[in-house]
């Protein structure tokens, strides 16, 4: 009996240890695209919000809106629906609806407590930057960031109140930047800030020709503008509670405080202590304002060559900084989110970890992580199959158990899977070719890797080339290049043996299964709506197989396993695997 209970405790205590860890994981199986049976990664980060109850946050990413716990931190849900990156969020006051703006021009409604989307409204034809909520729920505002177009939306029956396209207030402004060489703008008039009051009767827009426009939210109606500043662009806005004070950030003039009444401006003066400042938030009383930036000393009012971004507090009444603590992140924090009762702030920084900050204290404590950049430049399986490792370069080596998803500390010396990666990118399998590339990356040489003797000059490509793969035989080169094309050479002769058309843009990542009966290619084809995709060619009669679509950013990397049931795939946001059985089953 004794033996019985002391087994019995053995593993309610391995339950106790480890099954929150592997429950902690369950989220990279969550809402797969068709065909993946793993997501590794939570997609890069674009916005935060928090629930007007304090009780979940809302956060934008690449691959969706993920639902968190606001206490605990817990992943609750992933909103999927959007075609592209999700760039933006906005509550009304009540929550009784979460709105998304996206890169593939939509605005869309979820009910958070479901997961379920209420609404789609089309109206941009290039992708959207901001979106903001009324108050009252009423309205929804959409700014694109490739285009001026700016469409007030009725939130309850999808219908625009009114769009505007084109701004005819200041075009001699809008012709002088068209001509400035200086400035790399799609669009002077592009949305780059979005903000409404508290009364929901105000509205304003920040653009990237520096001007600030506000706008009865009712009609739509412009009442006013303000020329901020005429050399950039607005990088952020914030409108105070009581509608009286408007807030707005420029790389040259720092943040400013402008002094409404009845929609026009009557004063501005600006805060201390600002350096390129940037998400600007008021707090709920409306007599402090928050925002991120660089640093200056008191003393000397000297900046920070080799400067932490900062939080900053500034006194809205004086613009005096009140405090300022620094986030420890070398590079640009990219959001910023207020708790309703204004003192929690999160801020996400560039290694996909979203920090909770005491805004008396400057005191913060990790919230969540793993909503970084993955950029590879190749995947590689390890020789059990159970493991898969992403290289960059030396200080970018991750590895993962692809069974549970969970990250693993990597064994091997970064130095010696320097070296292994290296034979993998420019050796054949057989190891007796490697290859080299003119100055330009437009022509190959083949060589002899005992002798180095020249054995063939590949020389079809008109353009870069940006990606490559041995067949597993070693017979076989496939290129892939910014002429738009993958193309397969004979190793031997440097003769071209098959060229696949990827159209609209350049192929990013090329790989052979296995047996070399499957060649696949990461394209990006305008013509399928989801871009970005993973085509699937069968060898050698060149039929396409699949497409496998589910990634929001361009493939860099594709590497099959070597008992070919698995396609691991990599984008600067996740990496897929997925589930090769089933996908060509499913095409027979």
């Amino acid at each position: 009996m004794k033996i019985t209970r002391l087994i019995l405790l053995t593993l309610l205590l391995v339950a106790i240890l480890f099954i929150p860890a592997l429950l902690a994981e369950d989220y990279n199986g969550w809402q797969l695209p068709e065909g993946a049976k793993l997501r590794l990664g939570k997609g890069s980060l674009y916005d935060i919000k928090f629930t007007p109850d304090s009780n979940r946050i809302a956060v934008a990413t690449s691959i969706g809106i993920w639902i968190y716990d606001a206490h605990t931190g817990e992943e609750l849900a992933l909103l999927v629906g959007h075609a592209d990156i999700v760039t933006s969020l906005g509550f009304p006051a009540d929550g009784r609806f979460l709105a998304s703006g996206s890169l593939d021009g939509t605005v869309r409604l979820w009910d958070i407590e479901t997961g379920k989307q209420m609404a789609l409204f089309a109206g941009h034809w290039r992708g959207i930057k901001a979106i903001a909520v009324s108050p009252d729920g009423k309205i929804v505002v959409s700014g694109g960031g490739l285009e001026g177009r700016l469409i007030f939306w009725d939130a309850e029956t999808g219908e625009q109140i009114k769009q505007h396209t084109r701004y005819t207030d200041n075009l001699i402004h809008t012709f002088k930047i068209f001509l400035d060489r200086s400035r790399t703008l799609t669009d002077p008039n592009a949305i780059e800030g979005l903000a409404f009051s508290l009364d929901g009767k105000t509205f304003v827009s920040g653009h990237s020709d520096g001007i600030i426009r506000l706008w009865d939210a009712g009609t739509g109606r412009k009442l006013s503008l303000i020329k901020a500043d005429k050399h950039a662009f607005i990088r952020s806005l914030a409108l105070s509670p009581d509608g009286k004070t408007l807030a707005s950030s420029l790389p040259n003039t720092g943040v400013l405080l402008h002094t409404l009444q009845n929609g026009k401006r009557l004063s501005h003066r600006p805060v201390h202590h600002a350096h390129f400042p940037e998400n600007l938030i008021f707090s709920p009383d409306g007599t402090t304002l928050i925002g991120t930036g660089g640093y200056y000393e008191k003393d000397r009012d000297t900046f920070y060559e080799g400067w932490d971004i900062h939080i900053h507090v500034w006194k809205v009444d004086t613009g005096a900084l009140l405090r300022s603590f620094p986030t420890h992140d070398k590079g640009r924090v990219r959001t910023l989110a207020l708790s309703p009762d204004g003192n929690i702030l999160l801020t996400s920084s560039r290694d996909g970890t979203i920090r909770s900050w005491d805004l008396a204290t400057g005191k913060h404590t990790r919230f969540t992580t793993g909503h970084g950049g993955f950029y590879s430049r190749i995947l590689l399986f390890s020789d059990d199959g159970k493991t898969l490792t992403k290289w960059k370069d030396k200080d970018l080596v991750q590895s993962w158990n692809i069974e549970t998803g969970t990250q693993l500390t990597l064994q091997q010396n970064v130095r010696q899977t320097e070296q292994r990666i290296h034979q993998l990118l420019f050796h054949s399998p057989n190891d007796k070719t490697f290859l080299g590339f003119n100055s330009d990356w437009t022509h190959i040489r083949l060589r002899d890797v005992e002798t180095g003797h020249r054995i063939a000059d590949i020389t079809g490509h008109k353009d870069i080339i940006h990606a490559w793969a041995f067949s597993p035989d070693s017979k076989t080169l496939a290129t892939a290049s910014r002429d738009m094309t993958i193309q397969l050479w004979e190793i031997t002769t440097g003769k071209q043996i098959q060229r696949f058309q990827t159209h609209t843009v350049t192929p990013t990542a090329v790989a052979f299964s296995g047996d070399g009966k499957i060649l696949a290619g990461g394209v990006y084809d305008s013509r399928l709506g989801r871009s970005h995709l993973i085509r699937l060619w069968e060898l050698p009669s060149g039929h396409v197989l699949t497409n496998l679509v589910g990634h929001t950013g361009g493939i860099d990397a594709l590497r099959f396993s070597d008992d070919g049931k698995t396609l691991a795939s990599s984008d600067s946001n996740i990496i897929l695997l997925w589930d090769l059985d089933k996908i060509l089953q499913g095409e027979k």
